[in-house]
Order: structure tokens, then C-alpha cells, then sequence
């Protein structure tokens, strides 16, 4: 470690120095957050890894749309800052007990419901 020796007269050029020093740590950190990945493109294989569930339980999240996720060409893909963002968000979604219920009802063959 670098030791100098400050005298009261040069202490306005050290603080000087040490706050650009510390602005140009601030921006290495910004960017090097903003870059770490959290837009990049999953696939089913590395979203099971990232969020620790099995395969099974992803495409059960998938089905039931409770997961953010993109489909193209048959398969599913998900983007790391959504996921991300669905986790903060508490995984909460709005359950209509009526609205499922007829939903299922009206899957069922000869299922009536008005």
C-alpha cells in the first residue's frame, strides 16, 4: 500500500484527486451492473438452473402462464431481467376463483356454464 504524506496545505488537492478517483470507481461499477448478463436470453435448461426448480415444475409455470416467457419456433425462452423482476415482485397474480372455475368448466366436454 501506497503511503503519502499530507500536509495541511496540499489536503485540497488530495481531496480533490481521491474524489475523482471515487467517480471513476462509481462509473467501473455502474458498468460493469448494468452489463452483468441481466438481459440475456434462457433457455428452459438455464432457467431451471438459475431459479433452482426441475424442468417439470418450469413447464408447469410455463402452462399455467405464472413465469414470464417468450415462445418462438416451439420453444420457450425467458429473459434474465424478467425473471428477476417476477421474483421481486413476490410471484403475486391476481386469482379469480369465478374465472377458473368456468374456465374449467368449459373445458370439460359437455360442460355447461353461463
Amino acid at each position: 500500500m501506497l503511503e503519502k504524506q499530507f500536509t495541511f496545505e496540499g489536503l485540497p488537492l488530495a481531496i480533490s484527486s481521491l474524489a475523482e478517483e471515487v467517480m471513476q470507481i462509481k462509473a467501473l461499477i455502474l458498468e460493469t451492473s448494468t452489463n452483468d448478463g441481466a438481459d440475456s436470453l434462457l433457455t428452459m435448461e438455464e432457467t431451471s438452473e438459475f431459479l433452482h426448480v426441475k424442468k417439470q415444475t418450469l413447464y408447469s409455470y410455463v402452462s399455467k402462464g405464472l413465469i414470464p416467457h417468450h415462445k418462438k419456433a416451439g420453444r420457450n425462452y425467458f429473459f434474465k431481467n424478467e425473471l428477476i423482476d417476477w421474483i421481486k415482485s413476490g410471484n403475486k397474480r391476481a386469482f379469480d376463483v369465478e374465472a377458473e372455475a368456468k374456465k374449467i368448466i368449459s373445458k370439460r366436454k359437455g360442460g355447461r356454464h353461463e
